[in-house]
């Protein structure tokens, strides 16, 4: 992408978190389309099954909408949600109850269908890989796979650049050796 290209896309953005603020529902839907599926991925593997990522996505949404006036246009609207989206899938796990966990993961697993079957294998991996991973790790990680800059992640976490640094090369380091099977 160029830089003119990206300072094209800055400003569409800027004008539709305008129109979003001023009440269109069509411009906050577009600048919604751009972050939702980031943000339920990190709802997902912060909250571990789908029902309650599904919560903490619907109230990522709500609260970017309400939020809009403290939208400072430091980062992209996309990084700004997914921050939202961390402390809406952290809020979500503090309310579970412990029960429910067991009960929505045995749900998800009876609703998969046989011709998916290595897809489901390979995310299945992947999910235990990323449990095994600090928690601190672990969303430093998926902040940044979000699309989350190293100094917007550390901004995030409020710790320092370099241990942002250090975490996600640990979790990346784990994870391929992990996912390798050693």
């Amino acid at each position: 992408m160029t830089s003119a290209s990206l300072s094209s896309t800055a400003e569409d953005e800027s004008l539709l978190v305008a129109a979003a603020r001023a009440g269109d529902e069509r411009a906050f839907a577009e600048l919604w389309s751009t972050a939702r599926r980031q943000a339920f991925g990190v709802c997902y593997h912060l909250t571990g099954n789908r029902a309650d990522a599904l919560d903490a996505l619907q109230e990522t949404q709500l609260a970017a909408w309400k939020g809009l006036a403290s939208f400072e246009g430091r980062a992209s609207f996309r990084s700004w949600v997914l921050v939202i989206a961390r402390n809406a899938a952290h809020a979500v796990v503090r309310r579970r109850s412990p029960g429910g966990v067991l009960f929505a993961e045995m749900a998800e697993e009876s609703v998969l269908a046989a011709p998916f079957e290595d897809t489901v294998a390979q995310l299945a991996d992947l999910r235990r890989a990323l449990a095994t991973l600090p928690a601190s790790h672990r969303e430093a990680l998926l902040l940044w796979a979000g699309g989350l800059t190293y100094e917007q992640v550390a901004a995030s976490l409020e710790v320092p650049l370099n241990t942002v640094r250090a975490w996600i090369h640990r979790a990346r380091r784990r994870l391929q050796a992990g996912l390798a099977g050693g």
